[in-house]
Order: C-alpha cells, then structure tokens, then sequence
C-alpha cells in the first residue's frame, strides 16, 4: 500500500511519513502543488493532501486525481471553515481532519478509507495474535475468539498503538466514529469487562493503566 503525503510542513511532512510507514505502508512526501502533479499520477492507494500550500490548494490537486482515480482522499488542514470544509467534498474528496488531530484517530481513518474502498481487509497481527477486524475474530495462539464488531473495534485500538497505550478518549472514537453517539466512560468499561470475560485467561493480555489508557500487552 502507498500513500502520498501533500504537506508544505516539513516537520509534519516526515512525522505522517514515519507514522505512516510504523504501519506498513510506503509513502511518499511532497511538499508543493507542482511536486505533486509530478507523482499523483503514479501508484498510490491513498492521498493526504493539505488545504494552503505555497503555490496552490489542494483542492486543485483534489480535482486532478478524481480525472483519473477513485482512490481514497483525505485532507489533513488548519483550515475549520465550513466552507473549506465543503469545498473539499465538493471536489470529492472522502475525508477532512482538521489540525491539530491525534494520530491514532488520523490511522483509523486511513484504514476505515481503503477498507472501504475495498483496498485491503483489515487484520493485524502480533506475534501469536491475530485480529481480524472484518471477520470480528481474535486468534491468539490456536483459540480463536469470536467479537462483537464493538469488540473488535476496541481492539483495534489497541492492536493500531501496540505497543503504545491508546487512551480512552482515543478508544471511544475509535469504536464509535461511525456513529453520532459518544459514550460515557462508564459505557467504555462496561465493554471491556465484557471483552475481559470473553477472552477468559486470556485478558491478561490487556493492559489498562488509568492515566495512559489501554493496550496489548505480551
């Protein structure tokens, strides 16, 4: 998978490109419209594209891949007008973050793009721990445990920051992006302990430190 990175931030620029690549994907960065009309034309799955650039939007290179493409568009800009913001649909764009954003949520929503572009189907392993987030399926070692599409979202979470705590915050939009409805803290324990139970001998393997969050832990 390949994702092209429009970013004049060069900071930011090689933060998403070491993010990004931490999760298996190649990428590459450019930093102005005249650099990316050199590149969008080449194998790419996916594109972050920055609303103001120094010589131009991104809704013109928006614009110049939907000529040829369908491929999953998403907009990572400071810019929080409305009109920005439909501007870039518009255009047919797929997504819009605004800046400053958390990076789990930004992965989340890349994956959630080329899952449903139908790019790839969504699985992640650790060592002995495969989760697939699709078939709502956890196997860790020869068990296999069958999950709620709630379930399996929380565990995406974890899997996605392995082996980093995700926060609860982070959690709650994780599981719940699809939806208008956001859930209490109490709600999110409440699935945990669910989860905990399923898994039996096996929820060791989830941590929870309460000011860090949660994560996969072997």
């Amino acid at each position: 998978m390949r994702i092209l990175i429009v970013e004049d931030d060069q900071n930011l620029a090689q933060t998403l490109k070491e993010v990004v690549e931490s999760k298996g994907f190649d990428s590459m960065v450019c930093y102005t419209c005249e650099q990316a009309y050199h590149e969008i034309e080449k194998a790419f799955d996916c594109y972050l594209l920055d609303l103001r650039l120094p010589d131009g939007s991104g809704l013109d290179i928006c614009r110049r891949i939907r000529e040829f493409s369908q491929d999953p568009i998403l907009f990572i800009s400071s810019d929080t007008t409305e009109t920005s913001i439909l501007q870039s649909y518009a255009c047919y764009a797929d997504d819009y973050i605004e800046k400053p954003f958390r990076l789990n949520v930004l992965l989340a929503k890349i994956n959630s793009l080329l899952q449903r572009s139908g790019k790839y189907k969504k699985s992640y392993q650790i060592e002995d721990s495969v989760l697939n987030v699709d078939g709502a399926s956890l196997q860790i070692h020869n068990r296999v445990y069958s999950l709620s599409l709630t379930e399996a979202r929380l565990l995406e979470g974890m899997f996605q920051s392995y082996p980093n705590y995700v926060s609860r915050d982070d959690c709650c939009r994780l599981i719940f992006a699809a939806t208008s409805h956001y859930p209490s803290a109490e709600t999110l324990s409440v699935r945990i302990s669910e989860l905990r139970r399923k898994l039996g001998d096996d929820a060791k393997y989830i941590e929870s430190v309460r000011r860090l969050g949660l994560r996969w832990k072997l």
